[in-house]
């Protein structure tokens, strides 16, 4: 929810005691009747077991579907994998930092040839920055706060959303195209479908806007939708909400079907190489639904799973995890669990990873945490490195096509690490 994750630290000491209690009291043992039917629940104790074992994984992995390029929208396709072609840095050697008016809780995304980098901030701007140096080409004000990750078509323009319930697009030299007024936030990153329309959450809405900003068409759930849609080669689009389900909404905005999970879907879904649908709950787990939406397992990974899931290339799927204790998560595609990896947690329900790591090309995995810093887990599982930002980091971390990485902090600063 994106109250929680905003909350301000000495709000969250007050309720820290009561939501731990809370939680440990409510966490359901057994799935709902509803779909436990034929359906396997992969449990683990929170403190041993799978869970003590490294976040390794093949080394080299396999050979995968990669998106060409830096990322140009969350996670860098629209279905989400998040796999980088590039060989990140081996040590956090700064190339440089550039200090935003505004925290940065969003993905930053780049121009098709990788010069300007386009960043988002909760001071409620578009920024342009050169890819060479940092320095700021332009600042767009949007109204209100933005949590998404800026979309960034073949032609340039960049299509973000924002709080003030609009969608901006904003051609490359910093003009606005069109603001559409839409009937909730738009929290998350749009996403571009074969057809060229763009499709975004807000409210409790899912919108598909043409090039010009007309509607064509809007899909309604019954809960506030705070997922970033993904879409499968088919062009089925797949929505987490509030509501507990999972819709998945056909090319024309009609609803395919339905499944509810028993609890908040905040984590975007991820769809593997087999077209096999990934989403993670409020509920602790991470859940795996074949193309028809039928539930093939639930694991429990001890925690919220509140981010965009990552898959690797080997199939495994990663999950960033909230406490009692943080860790990013990583589950084999018949939902056993491999192994994780801890950071240092405030035994708080509401602290933790928010989302799925980045895989290079090597098959590290870099993400960043709520504990001021990002982090390099080798495919061994070994720590590569530690580097501290001085603020949370929840967007999820971008790779250039050098292999530069790209580290967001809620302190408004981006800091460029070279490969």
């Amino acid at each position: 929810m994106r109250g929680a994750r905003a909350l301000p630290a000495a709000a969250l000491a007050t309720c820290v005691v009561v939501a731990v209690v809370m939680r440990l009291q409510q966490r359901p043992q057994a799935l709902p009747s509803a779909v436990a039917s034929g359906v396997a629940r992969v449990s683990a104790s929170i403190d041993a077991g799978p869970f003590a074992a490294s976040l390794r994984g093949p080394s080299p992995p396999p050979d995968a579907f990669v998106p060409q390029g830096a990322p140009r929208m969350v996670h860098g396709c629209a279905r989400h994998v998040h796999r980088a072609s590039a060989t990140g840095p081996s040590t956090p050697k700064v190339g440089w930092r550039q200090k935003l008016p505004g925290p940065i809780t969003a993905q930053v995304t780049t121009s098709p040839d990788e010069a300007t980098l386009y960043v988002a901030t909760l001071e409620g701007s578009l920024v342009a920055l050169a890819r060479d140096g940092g320095a700021v080409k332009w600042s767009v004000p949007l109204g209100d706060r933005v949590y998404s990750a800026p979309l960034v078509h073949d032609d340039g323009t960049v299509y973000v959303g924002t709080d003030a319930k609009k969608l901006v697009a904003i051609d490359p030299k910093g003009k606005v195209i069109f603001r559409l007024d839409l009937e909730g936030e738009a929290d998350t990153g749009p996403v571009l479908t074969k057809d060229g329309l763009v499709v975004v959450a807000a409210g409790s809405a899912v919108y598909a806007v043409r090039r010009g900003g007309e509607i064509a068409w809007r899909f309604p759930a019954k809960g506030k939708v705070f997922t970033s849609p993904a879409l499968t080669d088919e062009g089925t689009i797949i929505v987490g909400s509030q509501d507990d389900h999972v819709h998945a909404i056909g090319p024309g905005g009609a609803l395919l079907w339905s499944v509810d999970l028993g609890a908040d879907v905040d984590g975007s879904a991820a769809i593997a190489d087999d077209g096999s649908i990934y989403v993670g709950t409020d509920k602790s787990d991470v859940v795996k639904l074949d193309r028809q939406g039928k539930i093939v397992w639930r694991t429990d990974v001890g925690g919220f799973v509140r981010g965009v899931l990552s898959v690797a290339r080997n199939g495994d799927v990663l999950a960033g995890t909230y406490g009692p204790v943080p860790r990013v998560v990583r589950v084999s595609p018949e939902g056993e669990v491999r192994g994780a990896y801890p950071v240092r947690g405030t035994g708080a329900a509401e602290f933790g990873i928010h989302g799925g790591p980045l895989e290079d090309r090597a098959g590290t995995l870099f993400f960043g945490a709520q504990d001021d810093a990002a982090y390099a887990v080798g495919s061994d599982g070994a720590l590569r490195w530690r580097f501290e930002t001085g603020a949370d980091v929840d967007a999820p971390l971008t790779m250039l096509g050098d292999g530069s990485l790209l580290v967001p902090s809620e302190d408004g600063t981006l800091t460029l690490l070279l490969p």
